[in-house]
């Protein structure tokens, strides 16, 4: 490095530049790694806990598949996209981390008050969600992971996200199956209502007339008699029976169905199907998930070192620059 040529920015005169400066560029390096590790002493060890589970298949559970006339293909036992995206969205949902923050205290946890600070609640909510998440893989299974300081309390968070997420699904098949159900009963209570009247018009009718016989054509062979009579009287009579004790049998016959479909929806309402299956819960002592202390000190001295050496370089330059224009 001469005063004509100025200074080289080639390996040598960096070398050169940073033996110089040699004490500047370690004591920074060594000043900043110190105040590195005084900071992440102080820091809290957060840990990760995990688990993980697939969605269950939606039709094993459902009444074409519990009252199927006919055998079926094979149905598996776990779900496919549909049923993988609404898990998703169910345990990602307000619900869901709602119910976790409430349960667990997250408030207390995080030292947030939420009494005094209108943002209180806002605050808790978006550090839980920073640390807290619920992710698809692509193995059509969702993974679940909570950070927390407390690995005990991470794992806890992990296990109830999936059983709080698994009660949500539940509860929305539950809720459909039951507002089916109960509108078929309505149904039912009004044909039922109808009945009472054509019971008792077509009661009245055959005493009227005189005719007991079963006269439905709807009943086609089960008709257990042939009408006898003669006369006007008696053929109008007839026709009015008929007629009546056919619509009463359609009646009998749709609040029969409407029955047993309530019946079935009933029983797709039952609490006791999986709605996931856990293939691994999580367990306390989970890894830890930071800070990385030692590669954290290792990292500021390194960038320490090349800042302080740049600004050697810099100071280099212009000295030089400066003797030449002297």
């Amino acid at each position: 490095m001469t005063e004509n040529s100025g200074l080289r920015f080639d390996l040598f005169d960096i070398i050169k530049v940073g033996l110089k400066w040699k004490k500047m560029i370690i004591g920074i390096s060594i000043s900043a790694a110190l105040i590195a590790a005084v900071f992440f002493f102080f820091q809290k060890t957060y840990y990760k806990a995990y688990g993980h589970f697939f969605p269950a298949s939606a039709v094993m559970s459902g009444r074409i598949n519990l009252f199927r006339e006919s055998n079926q293909d094979w149905i598996d036992f776990f779900g496919g996209e549909n049923e993988v995206d609404r898990a998703y969205v169910i345990g990602n949902s307000a619900n869901v981390v709602s119910h976790l923050i409430e349960k667990y205290k997250m408030a207390d946890h995080y030292k947030i008050d939420v009494k005094n600070d209108p943002q209180g609640n806002q605050k808790v909510y978006k550090r839980f969600a920073k640390n807290y998440g619920l992710n698809r893989s692509g193995f059509k299974h969702l993974e679940v992971t909570f950070m927390d300081e407390n690995s005990d309390l991470a794992s806890q968070i992990v296990n109830e996200a999936m059983n709080k997420t698994e009660s949500e699904i539940r509860k929305l098949y539950e809720n459909v199956n039951r507002q089916l159900s109960m509108s078929l009963d309505i149904r039912m209570d009004s044909i039922s209502k109808d009945l009472t009247i054509m019971t008792d018009s077509l009661a009245n009718l055959r005493v009227k007339y005189g005719i007991y016989d079963l006269i439905a054509p709807g009943r086609k062979n089960l008709i257990s008699s042939q009408p006898k009579g003669s006369g006007l009287q008696y053929a109008q009579g007839l026709e009015i029976v008929q007629n009546v004790e056919e619509v009463k049998n359609k009646l009998t016959m749709d609040k029969a169905k409407y029955m047993s479909l309530s019946n079935e929806f009933k029983a797709g309402s039952f609490d006791g199907f999986p709605m996931i299956h856990v293939t691994q819960w999580s367990t306390p002592g989970g890894p830890k998930a930071g800070p990385m202390r030692i590669l954290g000190v290792l990292a500021t001295f390194a960038a320490a070192f090349i800042f302080s050496l740049l600004v050697a370089i810099v100071v280099e330059v212009l000295k030089t620059q400066k003797a030449r224009f002297q």
